[in-house]
């Protein structure tokens, strides 16, 4: 099947959390859209109205031209990938952009609207789209011709009300090394969406010694886990000079019903080149002494008189 898909020159990471999204091949002609994520929720038949901050970051104007994509996940690192397929969790068709251009001054911004435009008989569940902004007056870079191409797209995850089934499993929980000298110690926790909404896990990881005494508490930033798809998150425990065996456990709560989530590993912290040093030095202390016994004796007697 022929089917156009292009995915934006940076990869999108389906965060919740603000950040500035910023394309350039040049300082001087930048421009960021904010908020970068909108989760929406509604029912058939409903229109949901919202805006855009489009800021022009470069010092000459810039005529900015809006588009609309369905979205996917690509991978298991949080980035989508925009197509003009469509499917059963499609938005783009309902998303509403009036006008498709807009001059924005330098050092400026607009605050440009949407609708988001639901079907009666919309099929409950996620549906996912993007609204993707480009520079229409691209500049040359250096005289050679060759034109900078920006885009930037704000994701729009929306949630139809209705029958929606929100299940998710944690496919693997463990940590980047089972043997480490020392810390900080990493993990990566992968969790799969086999529901048909999009689900943002939220919770942390415990960690315990080997008598089982609690020694920290690391915290899992929440991320977005579309349906079908697979997200892998990272977390570290920052702290360096441990020794032992420690257990993991991370407890995760997800869905409108707050499932929980919940998986465990192991591992072991040993700095073994400082241990051996340590040994090292005790044995040659030993050895001298052990060496030295009969002089040490006569030693003590002389000086001891006995």
């Amino acid at each position: 099947m022929n089917v156009y898909k292009k995915y934006l020159s940076v990869l999108l990471p389906l965060a919740a959390s603000f950040f500035v999204f910023k394309t350039v091949a040049q300082e001087s002609i930048g421009f960021a859209v904010s908020p970068p994520t909108f989760e929406l929720s509604a029912n058939p038949g409903d229109t949901l109205s919202n805006v855009v901050r489009v800021e022009n970051l470069s010092d000459s104007e810039l005529t900015i031209e809006m588009d609309t994509r369905n979205f996917t996940a690509y991978g298991e690192e949080g980035a989508v990938g925009l197509t003009d397929e469509e499917g059963g969790f499609s938005l783009a068709s309902w998303i509403e952009v009036p006008p498709t251009q807009e001059v924005i001054q330098p050092r400026s911004n607009k605050l440009i609207g949407f609708k988001v435009n639901i079907p009666n008989n919309a099929e409950p569940g996620g549906h996912f789209g993007s609204i993707v902004f480009r520079v229409v007056n691209s500049k040359t870079v250096d005289g050679s011709g060759a034109a900078l191409s920006q885009e930037i797209g704000a994701l729009v995850l929306l949630r139809i009300a209705g029958d929606t089934t929100e299940t998710a499993e944690i496919l693997d929980f463990k940590p980047e090394n089972t043997f480490n000298e020392y810390g900080p110690v990493s993990f990566d926790v992968r969790i799969k969406n086999e529901g048909n909404v999009h689900v943002k896990p939220q919770g942390g990881v415990v960690i315990v010694d080997f008598f089982g005494r609690k020694v920290a508490n690391v915290d899992i930033s929440p991320k977005n886990v579309l349906p079908g798809a697979v997200r892998k998150i990272p977390l570290s425990w920052d702290r360096k000079l441990l020794f032992g065996k420690f257990t993991a456990t991370t407890s995760l709560v997800y869905g409108s019903e707050n499932k929980i989530l919940t998986a465990s590993t192991t591992f072991f912290v040993i700095p073994y080149k400082l241990a051996g040093g340590v040994l090292l030095g005790v044995s040659i202390v030993f050895l001298f002494f052990y060496r030295a016994r009969k002089r040490l004796k006569m030693a003590f007697k002389v000086l001891f008189g006995k």
